[in-house]
């Protein structure tokens, strides 16, 4: 199993900063600043192995006009930014593990580089769509595979919609499971992100407090 290194809390701030730079002046104290849904489906390979993980993010209202601000609607400037979209933030997120963590009985398991990926209107907001290969596939049978999907600065929140639980895919789903555990940030934990205002540099793991943890179960 290859094991993932994580980024300098530093860069992975100044990378979640310049995010939701998007947003001043919508938003102007507390963490967070944006927000995106987060839709998951884990791909099994036909030795019932877990291979990737689809993900689609779709971002909030306000980050996404944002984006498009000054931009005609139709127009060939706002279908080029849209497209680009995805290129640029994955290319940002590469050195960040595309905003996830998967773990094998705790141990990080290590992403590939995401080759296929889309951004597109979902209506008035921006859908990010992306395909993160794992560097080696794991066995759901024999490991406790579990990932979470989030920004550690808390910079945006990202959340499964009840609504779009993950799903599973492959040869080998009809025995396998994913279950969402929501995060359990104490009074404490809140009461802390929400007196930060954007000039504030975040703490370190701030965001694992209010991270959801996908497990998946197999029989």
């Amino acid at each position: 199993m290859l094991l993932a290194t994580a980024p300098t809390p530093q860069t992975l701030a100044q990378f979640s900063a310049a995010l939701a730079l998007a947003l001043a002046p919508f938003s102007l104290h507390a963490h967070p600043h944006a927000w995106i849904d987060v839709q998951s489906t884990i791909i099994l390979s036909v030795e019932g192995l877990i291979s990737s993980i689809e993900e689609q993010w779709l971002f909030d209202d306000l980050y996404s006009a944002a984006i498009l601000e000054g931009l005609k609607e139709d127009s060939p400037e706002k279908k080029t930014v849209v497209s680009d979209f995805a290129a640029e933030v994955i290319e940002n997120l590469g050195p960040y593990g595309y905003f996830m963590r998967v773990t094998a009985n705790g141990r990080p398991v290590k992403l590939n580089t995401v080759t296929q990926f889309k951004s597109e209107m979902k209506g008035r907001q921006l859908l990010l769509s992306f395909t993160a290969p794992l560097a080696m596939p794991v066995d759901p049978m024999r490991d406790e595979v579990s990932f979470s999907v989030y920004d550690p600065t808390y910079y945006i929140q990202m959340t499964h919609r009840p609504e779009d639980p993950p799903a599973i895919k492959g040869a080998q789903n009809q025995s396998c499971r994913a279950r969402v555990v929501p995060p359990n940030p104490t009074p404490e934990d809140i009461a802390r992100a929400f007196a930060l205002d954007r000039g504030a540099a975040p703490e370190e793991g701030l965001g694992d407090l209010f991270a959801e943890k996908v497990h998946i179960q197999c029989e």
